[in-house]
């Protein structure tokens, strides 16, 4: 049986880092098609709330406050996502490379929280949104603490690679 490696060409983060830009692309994908879906529910408001279909006998009608509120989160989602893919497929690239100790990778360590941390407060505001504004809709906006525990678990991860990269540096000047 092969040996699976971590590091280098052909190695789990190789694999990783094809699975990232597949994301990626799916993302755009549906980041796109919930810009063109909002854009036809915009108009179907702008029309009245109600639009002639040919596909279907009668009128459409679509409660707009719903569909922003279910849009705005898969925004949220989808955009965190990307951002997110974006931050592992440079750390998967110094994995592929065979040098994870970059100083680099505790800077995305610490962005890859900070998104983590952007994506749950802004589902807190879209909360408090649908709250104030009473509006109907079944998207749960509930404290998620598995997110909040990845915040401060990516930031210690951070602290960590930024001294193992202090300390590389260092060994590399001791003779």
């Amino acid at each position: 049986m092969p040996e699976i490696r971590a590091l280098g060409k052909g190695s789990i983060a190789s694999a990783l880092y094809v699975l990232m830009n597949v994301i990626m692309i799916l993302g755009w994908i549906v980041f796109g098609i919930c810009l063109a879906v909002l854009a036809i529910t915009s108009v179907i408001d702008l029309s009245g709330g109600q639009m002639k279909a040919d596909l279907f006998e009668g009128y459409l009608s679509v409660d707009t406050g719903t569909y922003l509120i279910g849009f705005a989160n898969l925004f949220i989602i989808f955009g965190g996502f990307i951002l997110m893919a974006s931050q592992l497929k440079k750390i998967l690239k110094t994995l592929i490379d065979g040098d994870p100790f970059v100083p680099d990778n505790a800077g995305r360590l610490t962005r890859l929280a900070m998104i983590v941390a952007g994506m749950e407060i802004l589902k807190h505001i879209l909360g408090f949104t649908v709250k104030m504004f009473e509006i109907a809709t079944t998207v749960n906006f509930s404290v998620n603490l598995a997110s909040w525990v990845a915040v401060i678990t990516l930031t210690v991860l951070s602290q960590v690679f930024a001294e193992g990269t202090r300390l590389r540096e260092e060994e590399k000047m001791t003779i």
